[in-house]
């Protein structure tokens, strides 16, 4: 059996996130976009625990960020204890009438192993899933200064040409121009954009935030990126993208580069890149230019289990 328990007692349980975005202050700064945040563990073990928004009748893990998931105080869980939790999951629904209850898994960078086993004992245990997105990430170990494509090594030599000019900017009045250009890139190519300029400044309350630029040889911003520092060993691309005038320039490869080369030069071993698809569907030229740039492909999973209503 789940039973709630308040936020102090679930923290002291589970002093570990194994990712921020189910970190009790990012909890906190979006707790207004859900009805109720709710804190479970089983009854009789605290191994695994769960923080999810109840809205309209409908548990979600997350209700405000790209993926949620579990606590757990050891990656080396009993699949058995997943099982159990699982089970009393679909009680705890059923019981406090609620229609369905929904989670986005963090991809495997975050946790291998754990994943794993959850994935296995959703399917296991009668949940449904949604085709699962293509999410990639690079890993800046094995960056070593080139890219391993050879067109992409092509691609960068000729921005080299173009002049341009890459950065990392506090200055206020790029941050706007910066998410201008990437707002303008998603619309351009059919993309969502579910964070405003604001939106980002809040997070950054809670961990670092970069904001990157490339520029002609005339000072424009011709490419640009936002991210978070979120881990110390895992940074994560909020939004990036050029500009029409940039796309002609080899910007993005040339945004690229530097993004990598500036994280491995901080310590980072790991950069999320995000999804490549929406609903499952591919954005074959974005899945494409990741994968080019060094980036592995995987999957990240969305479970669900609902009552079934005559």
């Amino acid at each position: 059996m789940l039973v709630e328990i308040e936020k102090e007692a679930y923290l002291g349980i589970f002093s570990f996130d194994p990712h921020p975005f189910i970190s009790e202050r990012f909890i906190e700064l979006n707790q207004a976009k859900t009805e109720r945040v709710i804190r479970l563990i089983n009854h009789n073990s605290n191994t695994l625990g769960l923080i999810a928004g109840i809205k309209n009748g409908v548990m979600s893990s997350p209700f405000s960020s790209p993926f949620g998931g579990f606590h757990f105080r050891n990656e080396i869980i009993y699949i058995s204890e997943i099982d159990c939790f699982l089970s009393s999951l679909k009680d705890y629904v059923q019981k406090n009438n609620l229609k369905r209850f929904e989670i986005t898994l963090p991809p495997d960078i975050y946790h291998r192993t754990f994943n794993a086993k959850m994935i296995n004992a959703f399917f296991r245990n009668g949940f449904l899933s949604n085709p699962p997105e293509i999410t990639n990430w690079v890993s800046l170990n094995e960056f070593n200064g080139s890219f391993l494509q050879k067109n992409s090594r092509e691609y960068y030599r000729q921005a080299l040409r173009n002049n341009l000019t890459f950065s990392c900017t506090e200055d206020e009045e790029d941050f706007a121009e910066i998410y201008r250009v990437i707002y303008q890139n998603r619309r351009r190519f059919d993309r969502p954009v579910y964070m405003t300029l604001n939106n980002i400044l809040n997070t950054g309350t809670l961990w670092p935030v970069d904001f990157f630029k490339v520029t002609d040889r005339t000072g424009s911003i011709v490419a640009s990126a936002i991210f978070y520092r979120f881990r110390t060993d895992i940074c994560y691309a909020v939004f990036w993208g050029d500009s029409d005038e940039g796309r002609p320039l080899r910007a993005m490869d040339f945004l690229t580069y530097n993004l990598w080369d500036y994280y491995k030069k901080k310590g980072y071993k790991y950069i999320d890149l995000g999804i490549s698809t929406e609903q499952g569907s591919p954005n074959e030229g974005l899945l494409r230019f990741k994968e080019s740039h060094d980036a592995v492909s995987s999957l990240r999973y969305t479970f669900y289990w609902q009552i079934e209503t005559n």
